[in-house]
């Protein structure tokens, strides 16, 4: 006789248990995020962290619980990165006392719930049809299948872990022979040591991370190697041939570069022409993607709105979904008055939650289809574009930065929510959960990470300051609090160019790119030309080769090459593993290796981000 026993899968304490954890994981990596420039992986860790409490220490909870533990937990804490991309750009333009942080939190709830109801329609599309990778939701499906997959497989994932924790631990411990370096380097300059000009950029970052979501994507992410490759050792030797480099390397060849500014330089021609042309194609790719998914998508849809002819419901009603869309879109209204107060008109604050949301939803299927096949997405460049877009539409002067960065966090928290919430979804399918149920778990708990993250990132800028000119910002402080505050920052090692004892380092090179992006905005030096050029390019090769192509050279242009090389090699691992031992040892051995190396290094990351943000709230800290 059937059993009609049901598996624990959404139940309140697995909500609960995740929503402290997510607001754990969110301080961390906020505090990485602004420490390195971009967000850590969260979803495999969440689910690490679900085993050890819900049926290590608990001792209950199905696979199926787990994954509610961890979808909630990873939707709590993703959202940071919206938030660390953006915030900080109000306070190194000096305008903190200006935010209307009641604006700010209403707006990036709304974009917590938009990015959620926005994408649900497109599960069937990216999973069911597409059939997208998700390196991290597969990393995660093998963590929670671990146990119940053989002993074999969970002792692969264990070691694994444990060998990309060790590795990622050794590249942040200070070397004991010099204490300038770490026992392991991040980066290894195999262009200079081969003695190749600097002009053709040959590095490799040490991450076990990248080479294991490499693994994962297989075939589909040599894209990404061949683009690296086309922007690298072609694009900007060419362009450094023609002159077309930013004012101070012109002159500069691609044999006369110096290695000494090498990594200058790379960084700053990124800024100048590959992250626009990159950014441009992935708009176009995405648009083509559309054009060609268009028929499932409206069948996607018409599903909703129906009731279902047999069994339970799939996903979430189409009631919910506009329900959730009526919502988001009010807060977005609202938080655009709020935020512009006198400057905004009631008109505008509704043009601009229009606008927004159309451009959230483009946004979000650009992001789900780039971390559906690399795990990497052009986050901050599309809420740059965002911000540019609103600042058009509001005003480029200096009382109408507020209110663009404000509807731009909540955009680019949206499309953040966007990828996390389809890579869950993705583990769903491979675990077998039922969609509905981590829809109704992110839908009721969305709305929690965002005032975390502004909260933490408020007291990372009142503790520590951050930005380019932090260590100048730092002295600025101590001189306004008196002579025994400014002697006591000068006997620890402070000035206006380094850092006292004890502080550390954090750059939010992400809005240190947004303030430049606002510069040029506001004087009217927008390259139009390059999103122009790189929009069409990805529209004709996706359009002409294949749908996801343009997405997938435009982001392999927008990322650094020191990653993705890694990156390709994991491609590279994966097919002559297919070849030589074929697809049954790479299921079975391949993909368990390569999630514990991006589990591993995560872990390291977060653990580290987790000592240094609450060293803050205790008034410690690391250098």
């Amino acid at each position: 006789m059937p059993s009609n026993k049901r598996y624990r899968e959404l139940t309140p304490l697995s909500v609960i248990l995740a929503i402290f954890v997510g607001a754990v994981l969110n301080m961390g990596i906020c505090y990485a995020s602004l420490q390195i420039g971009f967000s850590i992986v969260g979803s495999t860790v969440a689910a690490v962290l679900g085993f050890g409490i819900l049926r290590g220490i608990l001792r209950r909870g199905s696979i199926l619980e787990v994954n509610i533990f961890q979808t909630v937990a990873s939707g709590v804490n993703t959202v940071n990165s919206g938030v660390t991309f953006t915030v900080p750009v109000l306070f190194l333009l000096g305008l903190e006392g200006d935010i209307n942080y009641p604006a700010m939190i209403l707006a990036t709830m709304g974009g917590s719930i938009l990015g959620v109801v926005m994408i649900i329609p497109l599960r069937k599309q990216i999973i069911d049809f597409e059939r997208l990778r998700f390196p991290e939701g597969v990393a995660t499906a093998t963590i929670l299948k671990s146990p119940g997959a053989g002993v074999q497989k969970a002792r692969l994932l264990g070691i694994s872990i444990l060998v990309s924790a060790l590795v990622m631990t050794l590249t942040k411990i200070d070397a004991p022979w010099d204490a300038t370096q770490t026992i392991l380097p991040s980066y290894l300059a195999a262009g200079e040591f081969l003695g190749l000009p600097a002009g053709f950029r040959f590095v490799f970052a040490l991450s076990l991370l990248s080479l294991g979501a490499g693994y994962l994507a297989g075939r589909h992410g040599l894209v990404i190697l061949y683009g690296t490759l086309l922007n690298f050792w072609v694009l900007i030797p060419v362009c450094l041939g023609l002159g077309w480099v930013p004012s101070e390397f012109v002159g500069t060849t691609a044999f006369n570069l110096d290695y000494s500014i090498a990594d200058e330089f790379a960084g700053k021609f990124n800024l100048f022409s590959s992250k626009n042309i990159g950014i441009g194609m992935i708009l176009g790719g995405a648009v083509a993607g559309v054009l060609v998914a268009m028929p499932a998508l409206k069948a996607a849809i018409a599903s909703l709105r129906g009731t279902p002819e047999h069994g339970e419901r799939e996903e979430v009603s189409f009631k919910v979904l506009s329900t959730g869309l009526i919502v988001g879109g009010l807060l977005l209204f609202f938080a655009a008055k709020l935020s512009g107060g006198e400057f905004v008109s009631w008109g505008q604050a509704g043009l601009v939650a229009v606008v927004g949301g159309a451009w959230l939803w483009l946004a979000g299927l650009v992001v789900a289809q780039t971390t559906g096949r690399t795990d990497w997405s052009p986050l901050s460049g599309l809420a740059l574009i965002a911000i540019a877009i609103l600042m058009g539409i509001l005003g480029t002067s200096d009382e109408y930065i507020i209110p663009a960065v404000t509807i731009g966090a909540a955009i680019c928290v949206a499309t953040s929510m966007c990828a996390d919430m389809m890579a869950d979804l993705k583990t769903g399918y491979l675990v077998g959960s039922k969609p509905i149920k981590q829809q109704i778990a992110q839908l009721t708990t969305c709305w929690i990470g965002p005032p975390i993250a502004l909260i933490t990132v408020i007291v990372l800028w009142k503790a520590y300051a951050f930005g380019p000119e932090q260590a100048a910002e730092l002295a600025n402080r101590a001189a306004e609090a008196g002579p025994e505050a400014l002697a006591a920052f000068v006997e620890a090692g402070g000035s206006e160019t380094s850092l006292p004892s004890g502080i550390p380092q954090l750059k939010a090179p992400q809005a240190g790119s947004l303030q430049s992006a606002i510069d040029i905005v506001q004087s009217g030096d927008v390259p139009l030309g390059k999103y122009l050029t790189g929009a069409a390019l990805g529209l004709v090769v996706s359009l002409l080769v294949s749908p996801g192509l343009g997405v997938m050279i435009g982001l392999s242009l927008y990322l650094p090459f020191e990653y993705m090389i890694v990156f390709g090699i994991g491609g590279i691992l994966s097919i002559i593993s297919a070849r030589m031992r074929g697809t049954r040892w790479v299921e079975d051995k391949g993909v368990p290796i390569a999630a514990g190396l991006i589990v591993g290094d995560g872990m390291v990351g977060i653990v580290h981000a987790l000592i240094q943000v609450l060293g803050s709230f205790f008034g410690g800290g690391a250098a």
